[in-house]
């Protein structure tokens, strides 16, 4: 009896170290944690890892022993994750490495696709792929240079594209992390994933400074969270 108490206290504080260890990479690595679970899925997973952690921090107590100092251990680390997590997201740090590791394709997609006369397209994983006006809707992927002229030859012809240049393209999209691009006049736009309205990628503006209730093209999401990085380059959420 004994042997099994301890062997379940010890399984239900690794839990809860578990999910303050869940917790505190979700708010070192908040842009990283979101592209891996996906949009939506990312808030949904966090309460649940939030109320687990809760729930077998307390459990530790009673079970390992009311007197015992380390009973609590697991219940000042998940509180200590929780008070972190209010200051991380200010900080930004996952944004800041994921723009520093990607920035060569980040410029090239800028440079490239303002080159291949490409003002619009997506990385040809997706149900929605696009290239500028033409639109195809499937559950094929795109993602090689053979597979893009059967799907965009004629498209790609007719308009005097550059096969090459369409496939490096989705291939620095891919790399980036990045699931379509838009140029307009005054703006470059990355976006890196959404749900709804609630899109978040990068931004180059090429005429003004952006600022935190701007709207974005095409659809004038406002802006309502913004990081910047320099030369004209910005991290944006939009709702």
């Amino acid at each position: 009896m004994m042997h099994l108490r301890k062997t379940l206290t010890k399984g239900v504080k690794i839990i809860a170290i578990v999910c303050s260890g869940i917790l505190l990479y979700a708010d070192i690595f908040d842009l990283q944690f979101s592209i891996l679970t996906g949009p939506f899925i990312d808030m949904l997973l966090l309460m649940g890892v939030t109320l687990l952690g809760l729930l077998f921090s307390l459990i530790t107590i009673p079970l390992n022993g009311l007197k015992k100092l380390a009973s609590y251990s697991p219940v000042a680390l998940f509180l200590a994750t929780i008070c972190f997590s209010f200051l991380m997201p200010q900080l930004s740090v996952g944004h800041y490495l994921h723009y520093y590791t990607n920035r060569k394709n980040l410029e090239s997609l800028d440079e490239l696709s303002k080159e291949a006369e490409v003002y619009k397209m997506t990385d040809m994983l997706r149900y929605q792929k696009r290239l500028n006006d033409k639109a195809i809707s499937n559950e094929k992927s795109y993602t090689n240079k053979l597979e893009l002229e059967k799907a965009f030859g004629d498209y790609i012809t007719e308009h005097n594209l550059k096969l090459e240049q369409i496939s490096e393209l989705r291939d620095r999209l891919e790399d980036s992390e990045v699931i379509s691009l838009q140029r307009t006049d005054d703006y470059f736009i990355l976006t890196v994933d959404g749900f709804v309205d609630n899109e978040y990628g990068y931004v180059k503006a090429f005429s003004k400074e952006l600022k935190e209730g701007d709207t974005m093209p095409p659809y004038g999401f406002v802006i309502v969270r913004l990081i910047e990085f320099g030369d004209g380059w910005y991290f944006f959420y939009t709702t």
